[in-house]
């Protein structure tokens, strides 16, 4: 956000005949503290939209009707509320999974969470809306010459259509949205390293906003960017590990990007 101006007066101090407007302008308070933004790399689930209520519970389900077909020993109910009371204590999959074989046992570990990742990334996409004041947040950042970059990681195949369910896929306010898989071909750093190597030389002028420590806010910190946690949705209750997964900043919704303090533009 670009800092205040100050206000102008019709009164004048002894000597002040030749003082410019320019300079007044310059003189605005904190204006130095604000570093410039030119570009913003957005996550995608539960940062632009509430991934969390509209698809992590169904994806949940569909990796445990594919745990009951790849061989574990209970109906695919009874691994559902063992995943959900997982998640509960921790949402990664892996742990999520390990609760799971730990509880009912399989004959072939390895292949029941495999399918079961492969059925939670692959989790059919329906009806899908932004957070309310997500489009808003990229227009206003895009007027003011922002370069607004989103990134998404899961089964590329999925992650395209809930860009298209979601009304991004056209979005003028958005230059190019990537695609981080989860077989790690192309990794969130990575798609970072690109966006600074042909958009944003300078790491101080870029700002990362997602929602999870161990990825995104870790990976734009390992750059120099600035980050920006928005602490809602699947992971919100993990703690960062180390000061390499803290967030420079933490927000509560979207619509607080604008409020951050920074200078949006050019």
């Amino acid at each position: 956000m670009k800092a205040k101006q100050s206000r102008r007066t019709n009164r004048r101090a002894p000597n002040s005949k030749h003082t410019s407007r320019h300079a007044s302008r310059a003189a605005a308070p904190g204006s130095a503290a604000r570093p410039l933004i030119s570009t913003v790399i957005f996550d995608l689930d539960d940062t632009l939209y509430d991934c969390f209520r509209q698809r992590v519970q169904l994806a949940h389900r569909y990796a445990a009707q594919a745990m009951a077909k790849a061989g574990v020993k209970a109906a695919a109910d009874q691994i559902f509320k063992v995943r959900m009371a997982a998640f509960k204590k921790d949402p990664h999959l892996h742990a999520i999974d390990a609760a799971v074989l730990q509880r009912f046992g399989a004959t072939n570990p390895e292949l029941v969470e495999m399918r079961a990742r492969a059925a939670y990334f692959s989790t059919p996409v329906g009806k899908l809306t932004l957070f309310p004041a997500s489009r808003r947040v990229l227009r206003t950042l895009a007027k003011r010459g922002v370069r607004n970059f989103i990134v998404s990681f899961g089964d590329p195949e999925t992650q395209h259509a809930k860009v298209q369910a979601l009304g991004l896929g056209n979005e003028s306010a958005v230059k190019k949205i990537f695609y981080a898989d989860t077989g790690n071909l192309m990794t969130k750093e990575a798609i970072f390293k690109v966006i600074q190597q042909h958009e944003e030389s300078d790491p101080s002028r870029i700002l990362v906003v997602g929602d999870r420590p161990s990825s995104e806010i870790k990976a734009g910190k390992a750059l120099g960017f600035h980050t920006a946690r928005l602490r809602h949705g699947e992971f919100s209750s993990l703690n960062p590990i180390g000061p390499e997964e803290e967030a420079d900043r933490t927000i509560k919704s979207i619509a607080d990007v604008l409020k951050l303090p920074f200078r949006f533009g050019k």
